[in-house]
């Protein structure tokens, strides 16, 4: 119906018209053009798809004499279809030309020039002699011009059947063969021997087969010989194949009665160790008979077919094997395993083919609910992902594909997970920092520990990819929680991910956040963990002391005078900094003084690790003074610049105290403190929510960031507990309580023993009880002095 109906309108077209109306264009002249021959060859494009076509044109004018025999052939190329003979497009005549455009083809004699593939001529051969059977046997006619300037040749290599011009019946009223087949170009090469002496209507008498039999023998001899030159080299045979050769003695039997005709040559040759008995014209033949074989038939096939690829012309493979391979995927019951081969022929092809041939065909597969099409595809996406441009994979492809991401199949999870990387270069920005990474976040969760472990591994591969802020909020999260699974291989994932992007991180989450999380694997049960565990700190280590170098020194705020006490402000910025160097000045200040004096005090402490002498704070004030009580007051330590020892600070001997008590008036313990234990430190680092200069802004712990990545926007569920309890790890931003777990975190205000609150946050009560304790400290103050100065009078007059 769909050739009626195309001539139909090729017919109203050129009736519209007045002229031939042709759906191809007619090119230049082709180079392959025989002198000999009655038609010109010309390169011609269809219209519609722009596909290349071969226009054959007669001139009438030039070649009268021979008009009959264009007629004849254009007559069979409309009313004769086989798919071994030369596919007819469209044709036209007038008075001055015959035009006949058929499928893009080329001589044969082009093809076979030097040394051809034996497939290629075995393949051949078969296609033609199909060709002659047909129309011996099913049409009852006699081609009469079989040679090799009557055959051409595909882009896939197939044999195709022309020369239509002597095509007839013999059996007619004036065969234009018997007219016309001894006046052909050389015709007393290819003639058969009953018809040199006589003329060629003595073959009405003979079997219809006969001359094509004679024929097709003398194109055997030319391929694998040379031109025929003389007819007695025709019994010799020359250097036709042993398998091939008792075929050839059949068909040129001088007995036109006795010579083997086409179907007892296809017959005889395709049996046993016949010369049609060969893996490439098997493995062809079963891909066009495919719909009607069983199922273990096209499984034995298609795994010896993968294997025998290499072996065949590539043409062959692209423009003849992968379109029958594509049909019997999609209509022929071939299933997913005749995907392998065709992407092993696919990623042969150059981009143009490729796109023409095969990209729409996996666009349609990628949307297949066959997994094991999927898996197939994400397998040997790296062979043909080339060919796709950056549009189609971010608005066809990506959009299948992550459908894996989420099947219940793990083997697709996994598959689907692995062709990221592949992807990767074509995927636009928004669906690297957006839609991939919520995938990914769901899948370090997956319940499969390989699949999590994987997931780790592409995020670190990608992470190059994704934009600085997305990698802010995302890379530590994620791989801090691969440090927490159970599983062997993805706590290491997360490591070597963590060493392989050390320069993407700023040195506050190094210091902060990734060190914290890292260190509990430094003894992990498993020898390959901890040694990459310490590696990854030996790396951050080196990239923190390099940031340390380049750091600037913080400038000092001018030191308070005892007539200027510091300010709260002034206190609670520089305490954090300064207790550290305040106790070395102390330290060194007391070594000082031991060395220059010839007996130590009696009773003074002399080292703070004493545990005798660093117990009884209370014992400083004096009798008689209202503070003499040591459960009213919490022991205090001096300030930088006193000169005296940090044992001073907790000796029993009253005479020997610090001489900083008197620098600020502000600096001691709340007269009435329930916390008498407290220790020095811990009133020391008490300080409000302000950060102090040297600390950071208070961070979550864990996965902050990542959540946002999950499907639901919350928290990540946690991983199972790692295999050994991790240290507690604290990201606040002044003193944990990991420096002092043993002693009573105090009630009271945390600057109360600073003193520099007022009202009843510092020492409660009325004005006048404020004012009285006031005098009583003052009074203490002053006893304090003298009794100091009194000490130092007596070590100067000793």
């Amino acid at each position: 119906m769909a050739f009626l109906l195309d001539m139909a309108q090729s017919t109203i077209s050129r009736a519209l018209s007045g002229g031939p109306a042709l759906p191809f264009t007619i090119g230049a002249v082709s180079d392959s053009t025989d002198v000999s021959s009655i038609w010109t060859i010309h390169k011609g494009t269809k219209k519609d798809d722009g596909s290349p076509v071969t226009v054959f044109i007669f001139d009438c004018v030039k070649h009268k004499d021979k008009l009959a025999l264009a007629k004849n052939a254009i007559k069979r190329f409309k009313t004769i279809r086989h798919p071994d003979m030369l596919k007819y497009i469209d044709g036209a005549e007038t008075e001055s030309q015959i035009i006949i455009g058929t499928e893009y083809v080329v001589p044969l004699h082009e093809q076979v020039q030097g040394t051809a593939n034996p497939n290629f001529i075995s393949w051949g051969l078969y296609k033609i002699a199909t060709a002659i059977k047909f129309l011996n046997a099913d049409c009852s006619l006699t081609h009469g011009n079989v040679r090799m300037s009557s055959i051409y040749v595909t882009k896939a290599g197939e044999w195709r059947l022309g020369g239509m011009e002597l095509i007839c019946s013999i059996k007619e009223d004036h065969p234009i063969l018997f007219d016309w087949g001894g006046r052909m170009p050389e015709a007393w090469k290819y003639a058969p021997p009953e018809l040199l002496n006589n003329a060629w209507s003595s073959s009405a008498s003979n079997p219809i087969s006969s001359i094509d039999a004679w024929c097709f023998g003398c194109l055997i001899y030319e391929l694998f010989n040379e031109p025929i030159s003389r007819r007695e080299a025709l019994a010799q045979g020359g250097k036709i194949p042993r398998s091939l050769l008792p075929r050839y003695r059949g068909l040129t039997h001088n007995s036109p009665k006795l010579r083997e005709d086409l179907s007892q040559l296809l017959e005889r040759a395709s049996t046993g160790n016949g010369y049609f008995v060969n893996d490439f014209i098997q493995a062809t033949l079963f891909l066009e008979q495919i719909s009607v074989k069983d199922a273990s038939e096209k499984d034995q096939f298609f795994r010896t077919l993968t294997t025998t690829l290499d072996d065949f012309p590539a043409d062959f493979c692209a423009y003849k094997i992968l379109p029958e391979l594509m049909n019997a995927l999609e209509f022929g019951g071939a299933g997913a395993k005749a995907l392998t081969p065709i992407l092993k022929i696919g990623a042969k092809l150059n981009s143009q083919d490729f796109e023409a041939l095969l990209l729409p065909s996996i666009v349609k597969l990628f949307a297949s609910p066959d997994r094991v099409i999927r898996i197939t595809l994400c397998e040997n996406l790296g062979s043909f992902i080339e060919h796709m441009s950056g549009r189609l994979v971010n608005d066809k492809i990506f959009v299948n594909l992550a459908t894996g991401f989420l099947d219940t199949n793990a083997i697709i999870r996994e598959a689907t997970l692995k062709s990221v990387l592949v992807l990767m270069p074509k995927l636009n920005e928004r669906i690297v920092n957006n839609d991939l990474l919520r995938y990914l976040a769901k899948l370090q969760t997956d319940e499969e520990p390989g699949i999590r472990a994987n997931t780790t591994i592409c995020l670190g591969k990608i992470s190059r990819n994704l934009n600085e802020m997305t990698r802010k909020k995302v890379l530590i999260p994620a791989f801090g929680r691969s440090l927490n699974d159970p599983f062997p291989p993805a706590r290491n994932a997360g490591l070597l991910a963590l060493y392989a992007t050390t320069d993407l991180y700023h040195p506050v989450d190094v210091a902060q956040r990734i060190l914290p999380m890292t260190s509990p694997l430094l003894i992990d049960p498993e020898r390959s963990i901890r040694a990459q565990a310490f590696k990854n700190v030996e790396a951050f280590l080196k990239k923190l002391e390099a940031h340390s170098s380049e750091m600037a020194d913080p400038v000092a705020p001018p030191k308070p005078t005892a007539a200027q006490p510091p300010s709260l402000a002034a206190s609670s910025a520089n305490v954090a900094g300064e207790w550290a160097g305040w106790a070395l000045g102390a330290i060194t200040t007391r070594l000082t003084t031991s060395a220059t004096t010839s007996q130590p005090p009696t009773g003074a402490a002399t080292s703070i690790t004493s545990p005798a002498k660093s117990t009884a704070f209370a014992s400083s004030s004096t009798p008689g003074s209202p503070r003499s009580n040591s459960a009213d007051r919490p022991p205090s330590l001096g300030r930088t610049g006193s000169g005296a020892s940090i044992s001073q600070a907790f000796s029993t001997d009253p005479a020997v105290k610090s001489d900083g008590w008197d620098d600020d008036d502000n600096w001691g313990a709340e007269p009435h403190s329930t916390s008498p234990t407290t220790s020095p430190f811990k009133a020391a680092t008490a300080l409000p929510n302000k950060p102090s200069p040297l600390s950071f802004p208070a961070k979550k712990k864990g996965l902050e960031g990542w959540e946002e990545w999950t499907e639901d926007g919350g928290g990540l569920a946690a991983p199972a507990a790692p295999p050994v309890p991790a240290a507690k790890v604290s990201t606040s931003a002044g003193w944990d309580n990991d420096w002092d777990n043993d002693v009573q975190k105090p009630e009271s205000h945390p600057l109360a023993s600073f003193g520099g609150l007022s009202g009843t946050t510092a020492l409660g009560g009325s004005e006048a009880e404020r004012a009285k304790k006031r005098e009583q400290m003052a009074a203490l103050r002053e006893k304090k002095k003298a009794a100091l100065a009194a000490k130092k009078a007596a070590m100067g007059n000793s």
